[in-house]
């Protein structure tokens, strides 16, 4: 990686942060992209959330393989192995002298559109590769409110959801209906009506002791999701993935939203209706605290031999 060394803004433990475009370490100012860039036109590119905690980076491999097999549907060539990225991924962070409380945004685009037309015919050779990110503060557990959108999630036939790439149009959509009504955040349904996700974060029921999310027929099959089940049943709670109607969600005895820069965060209020107690209920603490355990405790040591974790 070549530095170019210049003052910008957004210290990062003590420094500031050099953003990585295309193997180059540029100050945040001087780190730009073509206005022919794939992503920038037509949304053509594919990007991870990783989140680094106590000198760790949280389930590393598991995001660089899924950004890659996201890349590999959109058939573009990141030009570097998995173990390659990796250790980019690690440098990146060793350079910056990032340890903790952050939240990592690689983004891989298809490359320079010239001229910008969506045959991708167009592009050039080699893909745009970005490393960014910022500071980000654990889950608050006083409570979110939502309220249920219109507008509707993507589902399978349109897009495989297992993509993770740059087209968050109807996600945006949904955040501004959100706003525009005073909460949080926003449910999101799917083409037949059932709970989808959240504008930014998959959604977990909890009723009768029972840990319940939807398919992933319509929502990204999230990383932290994974682990939420994972611990759920660890815990000896049955961990169920169904259809859920937004009637259930009402009915609920606790709701919470998870995700990399989620964590997980309880749901207080929907559609103005009280959720359970209304505050954050003992399962979804119970899941909390033990999700934290672990992501403070496991994950690939940032001053590691890259491709190795703990």
């Amino acid at each position: 990686m070549k530095t170019a060394e210049s003052p910008s803004k957004g210290a990062v433990g003590g420094k500031h942060l050099k953003i990585y475009v295309n193997g180059r370490l540029l100050p945040q100012h001087e780190a730009t992209i073509s206005v022919f860039d794939s992503g920038l036109n037509f949304a053509d590119g594919v990007f991870e959330g990783v989140r680094i905690y106590n000198g760790t980076v949280f389930r590393l491999e598991q995001h660089v393989r899924r950004l890659f097999e996201s890349a590999k549907a959109f058939e573009i060539d990141i030009r570097m192995s998995q173990d390659e990225f990796t250790r980019l991924i690690l440098e990146w962070l060793r350079e910056n002298e990032i340890q903790n409380d952050f939240h990592l945004r690689p983004i891989v685009t298809r490359g320079n559109r010239f001229p910008p037309r969506l045959d991708p015919r167009f592009c050039s050779d080699e893909p745009n590769v970005i490393l960014l990110g910022g500071p980000i503060s654990p889950a608050s557990m006083r409570g979110q409110t939502l309220t249920v959108s219109s507008v509707r999630q993507i589902n399978s036939d349109a897009i495989d959801p297992k993509i993770k790439s740059l087209n968050y149009g109807n996600n945006l959509l949904a955040r501004l209906d959100a706003v525009r009504r005073g909460v949080d955040d926003a449910i999101m349904l799917d083409g037949e009506g059932f709970v989808a996700e959240a504008s930014a974060a998959n959604l977990f029921i909890v009723k009768d002791g029972d840990v319940i999310t939807p398919w992933t027929k319509a929502c990204l099959d999230g990383i932290t999701r994974r682990v939420v089940m994972e611990i759920a049943g660890a815990q000896g709670r049955r961990a169920v993935e169904r259809d859920i109607s937004v009637t259930e969600v009402l009915n609920a005895d606790e709701v919470f939203l998870c995700g990399t820069g989620t964590e997980l965060t309880p749901v207080v209020q929907v559609e103005g209706r009280k959720i359970g107690s209304g505050a954050a209920g003992a399962i979804t603490q119970a899941l909390y605290s033990a999700f934290i355990e672990m992501a403070r405790s496991e994950g690939t040591p940032i001053n590691a031999v890259a491709g190795k974790s703990s």
